[in-house]
């Protein structure tokens, strides 16, 4: 395949996820959680020795844990704070995550202090703060966010690309879009930045159009219009792609063009390629992972055997469970069954 290194990723369907190692060079699996709840959203610690994740399995609230990257020796970091999307930072001595920390209902930027075993707020940004990345010096925070002028003229729920400095405490926006932009992440030298987008090759203004056409119809045209113009609306914000620009959002590059949900993107330590899971927009998929040149956007052939990840979540005793189902073959059983059944892989994280 001519990549190497290990990738962390979740596995599994509905909210029971499981975190799991891939090993590019040998293909082989490792499964590292185990139970009947969400683990998810893994990361690498910056030595690749560790893998931070989010886990529902002491209390049912979604906590910061830690592991060895074999999989031993879990802790649980935090109790009583609802939390999601960790980040290390550079020097592995904090965790910035998404959660309500303080604040009880109000969803900000937190870290996890490993010097003090605290959690602290770090900034605070109106709307709803996910898909946090830190910059590669320590002095910058990226994270995706509901926009702070949603109103009747975008979409409902936009996101925007937020870029907070620690140092003195600003906020820049960097992409403000009327489509959703999502996964923001430094590449691993800091210079570019890699996201997903619902743009689709549409200027804001092309973009903005196609809402006003559609907020238009909704209120003025009759209910087979209003259908028509919903299913264009929905075509615009169901398929995402992956995007590429420099760190202050110049030079922007649409790496992927198809028909297809790309999001939970990530960049390989020599920073030449990009991971991400995707699926097809017309339902006949689920979440699954590729690897894509962030050069020239050319995608990596790139399989995985899934039989380990199937067979953890039970799919072959489902599929053998009565002796007309063992008599057919599992190749015609999986052409009736939803793809979610399947299971879905997501939020991979890449270390050498």
């Amino acid at each position: 395949m001519g990549v190497t290194g290990k990738v962390v990723f979740a596995s599994g369907r509905s909210v029971d996820f499981d975190i799991w190692v891939l090993d590019l060079s040998s293909g082989r699996l490792a499964q590292l959680t185990h139970g009947h709840y969400l683990n998810d959203h893994p990361k690498w610690s910056p030595d690749g020795q560790q893998i931070a994740y989010v886990s529902t399995q002491d209390d049912g609230i979604a906590s910061l844990w830690l592991m060895d990257g074999d999989g031993g020796n879990k802790r649980q970091l935090t109790s009583g704070v609802y939390c999601q999307y960790p980040a290390w930072s550079p020097d592995g001595q904090d965790i910035f995550f998404s959660g309500n920390g303080t604040h009880g209902v109000d969803m900000s930027i937190c870290s996890y202090s490993f010097k003090t075993s605290k959690v602290t707020d770090v900034c605070d940004y109106p709307g709803i703060e996910s898909a946090i990345s830190c910059s590669p010096d320590a002095g910058k925070i990226i994270f995706a966010s509901t926009s702070t002028h949603v109103d009747a003229y975008r979409p409902r729920g936009a996101t925007d690309i937020i870029e907070y400095t620690l140092s003195d405490r600003s906020f820049r926006t960097i992409f403000e879009h009327p489509a959703h932009e999502n996964d923001p992440v430094y590449s691993p030298d800091g210079t570019r930045i890699a996201f997903t987008s619902h743009r689709n090759h549409l200027s804001e203004d092309d973009f903005q159009r196609a809402f006003n056409e559609y907020r238009t119809v909704v209120m003025e045209g009759t209910n087979a219009e209003a259908r028509i113009a919903m299913q264009k609306l929905k075509s615009l914000e169901g398929d995402s792609d992956v995007y590429i620009a420099s760190n202050d959002g110049t030079n922007l590059i649409m790496l992927t063009n198809d028909r297809h949900v790309d999001r939970g993107v990530c960049w390989s330590p020599c920073s030449n390629y990009l991971m991400y899971s995707s699926h097809s927009v017309n339902g006949s998929g689920t979440d699954r992972l590729h690897i894509i040149n962030s050069l020239n956007g050319e995608f990596l052939p790139f399989e995985y055997d899934r039989a380990p990840l199937e067979r953890e979540m039970g799919v072959q005793r489902v599929l053998n469970r009565t002796w007309s189902q063992r008599l057919t073959p599992d190749r015609i059983e999986r052409l009736f069954l939803q793809p979610a059944f399947l299971g879905a892989e997501r939020h991979p994280d890449w270390a050498k």
